[in-house]
């Protein structure tokens, strides 16, 4: 049985979602959330909590005015079902080189039918990202900027071909999901962004928020021509609703509230610049520890595709498994441990992620140093059982 001193052990969440929330946040009594309030009261939305987070969100990602931010219900998943539905004409390319972006240009893109041209690239079975470049003039071209379930990252330098390459009647959109709030992206090089408030944000699971150019805005008017959206995908329908800060249906009132917070906390301290160094500075520590070890070595061995949002490292000793590790972890009886390190189920064996949002530690890397101390710990008791 492993042995761990509580009192070395770390506070904070490691896990790749729902994300790490703000420290003052997580003390914050459930009735102070908007929880018992009407998703309709003006207060509420036109004047009030919906209001200020569209406009903090805008802020925080220097968004142009004439931009739209949608709150969608469901997380990222059905977002992305609404991004293809809703601003697909004919053809569709991109990238899929993980869990995520895999299952937005194949598994929901198969649904689309045999109207719609598929070209996403793959990434073949030997490599971390696809040597193919996309289409650049599809209609939809859809990019996962940081890929949550490998710990892979499209490079900003590509993000900007893409823009500067695409076609005239081509929209771009991005998934940003595990890395919106942490990673200073090319700014408004999208059409369409979308990102869960589960991440970087610490919200509650449940929520996504969509952003859309103008240009995308006029799509929604062509692709009634090409098909009939699904009522809870109609994307035009949302855009009325939040030109006056509402939504179609009834929110996670709770996690926008997070999310305004949060973006409210970013923005006071040195916006996302900010956010991207201290998220930096996490992966850096890890990177680092990494590098003294006998037993572990990132996953992704080119640093311009390794993400520092949701590193992933590979375990190189053959005698520890990544379940030993977590059920260690799980073991200690803290509920921030209890999902440890835990690799995606579609990542190899004997992978660890470790999630390095803004709010893990928002002072530095103390959390950092209690959790590989804790990690170096298992590991020295593992092999002298063994």
């Amino acid at each position: 049985m492993i042995y761990l001193n509580p009192e070395e052990l770390p506070s904070s969440t490691f896990a790749c979602g729902p994300g790490q929330g703000h420290p003052q946040l997580r003390q914050t009594p459930l009735y102070q959330t908007w929880c018992e309030r009407s998703h309709r009261a003006w207060d509420v939305t036109t004047e009030g909590l919906f209001k200020e987070a569209t406009l903090a969100c805008k802020k925080l990602f220097s968004f142009p005015q004439d931009y739209t931010v949608i709150f969608f219900p469901g997380g990222a998943t059905p977002a992305m079902d609404a991004v293809l539905w809703n601003f697909t004409t004919t053809s569709l390319s991109g990238l899929a080189f993980g869990a995520f972006s895999q299952r937005w240009g194949q598994t929901l893109a198969a649904r689309m039918g045999k109207t719609v041209s598929n070209n996403v690239r793959f990434a073949k079975p030997n490599e971390f990202f696809p040597s193919e470049k996309p289409d650049y003039k599809a209609s939809l071209v859809i990019l996962t900027p940081n890929e949550t379930s490998s710990g892979v990252q499209i490079p900003d330098e590509y993000l900007e071909e893409a823009w500067q390459q695409r076609g005239p009647d081509t929209l771009i959109a991005w998934d940003a999901t595990s890395c919106a709030g942490g990673r200073d992206l090319p700014k408004n090089k999208f059409d369409i962004l979308l990102f869960a408030l589960q991440k970087c944000f610490g919200a509650p699971g449940g929520t996504c928020a969509m952003v859309l150019s103008p240009r995308a805005i006029r799509r929604l008017d062509e692709v009634q021509k090409y098909r009939s959206v699904p009522y809870s995908l109609d994307v035009a329908h949302a855009v009325e609703k939040a030109r006056i800060f509402q939504t179609v249906n009834t929110p996670d009132t709770t996690a926008i509230w997070v999310f305004y917070q949060a973006c409210k906390w970013m923005n006071e301290n040195g916006g996302l610049p900010a956010m991207d160094a201290l998220c930096r500075k996490h992966a850096n520590y890890l990177f680092d520890w990494a590098a003294q070890t006998d037993y572990i070595t990132p996953w992704v061995p080119d640093e311009k595709f390794r993400s520092y949002i949701t590193p992933t490292f590979k375990l190189t000793d053959p005698r520890l498994t990544d379940a030993a590790i977590n059920d260690a972890l799980a073991a200690t009886g803290k509920t921030n441990l209890q999902d440890g390190l835990k690799r995606f189920s579609t990542a190899p064996e004997n992978t660890l992620r470790i999630a390095c949002f803004p709010f893990i530690d928002i002072n530095g890397i103390e959390e950092y140093k209690k959790l590989t101390a804790a990690v170096d710990e298992i590991v020295r008791q593992l092999r002298n059982s063994r």
